[in-house]
């Protein structure tokens, strides 16, 4: 199965309030969305890529089959966080 973020149906996407990640040169503090089993790169990987969609134009982003139950579960709930609607296919 795969997962599918996007912007609320007729709704405009809602402006990022502050960088998703840490500062290249600080500490990094732990997630709130942290889950165990979350790689940390893949943690950093989808709040950048969901950092670049709500900036960008497009309507709809798909996530690798690959990610795991925890992969696709922190996907969901890290949308949830930002306003987007995800769903799960496959």
């Amino acid at each position: 199965p795969s997962v599918r973020a996007s912007s609320a149906a007729g709704e405009p996407r809602p402006a990022p309030a502050s960088p998703l990640g840490p500062s290249s040169c600080g500490p990094r503090s732990a997630s709130p969305l942290r889950e165990a089993g979350v790689d940390e790169e893949v943690e950093m990987a989808v709040q950048l890529a969901l950092e670049r969609f709500q900036s960008g134009d497009e309507a709809e982003m798909e996530f690798p089959s690959s990610f795991t139950s925890t992969e696709r579960a922190f996907v969901h709930r890290l949308c949830q966080s930002l306003g987007l609607v995800s769903k799960s296919k496959g």
